[in-house]
């Protein structure tokens, strides 16, 4: 959410759709022309989006005291949309346009520009799949001290782990996905690879029966046939 806000807002920006922002100019005007190529352009206003971000966001979290294990929860909140901030911030790219005579790149101008969202998505899927766990802080004071400094701003962190939501437990109400109906061809998260958690499936030949050619008899009723089908249907073991 932190990181679309600051999108969003800035693309805003860029765009000249809002009156508090427009483009990033503090990058106009640098740049060698002996190198050929200087700062121009209309640069995304990442500042003012990352501020608002945090002036929105930020907010709420202060205003919640869900606390973990000596580690609250609107910290870790905090730190997460820091990190989704910063996910903006990391994926920005360059780009140039060329000016010279019949089309020749003999100087270029460049500005700074926010990559596509699922740019950035992916970015932060490959944050999560490395998210740090941090440690309680009334138990392991020393080690948090340590761990302040080595996890840095762009990481994403979490508290619990996640539960195994391949087998069944009732205590947490995780239903387990034995005997999930899956697709064996899929490769999402319904296909039996997946979703059976590695432990393969069963095949079932089932047989339907449904209502099939279907008329509208005057007046004034609905005239059906009975149709069978049969068709494969897995489970997971």
């Amino acid at each position: 959410m932190a990181a679309g806000l600051v999108h969003s807002v800035t693309r805003s920006c860029s765009q000249g759709n809002m009156s508090d922002c427009g483009c990033d100019a503090r990058l106009r005007g640098t740049g060698s022309a002996k190198d050929g190529w200087h700062w121009g352009g209309c640069s995304d206003h990442l500042r003012f989006g990352t501020w608002f971000s945090r002036r929105f966001m930020d907010s709420v979290t202060k205003n919640s005291s869900a606390n973990h294990g000596g580690f609250t929860l609107n910290a870790m909140n905090q730190h997460n949309s820091e990190a989704g901030r910063q996910a903006i911030h990391r994926t920005m790219t360059t780009d140039c346009r060329c000016h010279g005579v019949s089309g020749s790149c003999g100087v270029k101008t460049c500005w700074r520009t926010m990559a596509a969202f699922e740019q950035v998505g992916v970015y932060l899927k490959e944050r999560y799949e490395h998210s740090i766990q941090v440690t309680d802080r009334d138990k392991r004071r020393s080690s948090r001290r340590q761990q302040r400094h080595s996890v840095e701003k762009h990481q994403l962190i979490f508290v619990n782990k996640s539960p195994n939501y391949c087998l069944e437990d009732r205590r947490r109400g995780v239903a387990g996905t034995r005997g999930r109906r899956c697709d064996r061809a899929s490769a999402g998260p319904d296909g039996c690879s997946l979703l059976c958690c590695g432990r393969g499936y069963n095949t079932h030949l089932v047989r339907q029966v449904q209502r099939c050619e279907c008329k509208f008899v005057w007046c004034c009723y609905v005239r059906c046939r009975r149709c069978e089908s049969m068709f494969d249907m897995h489970t997971c073991k």
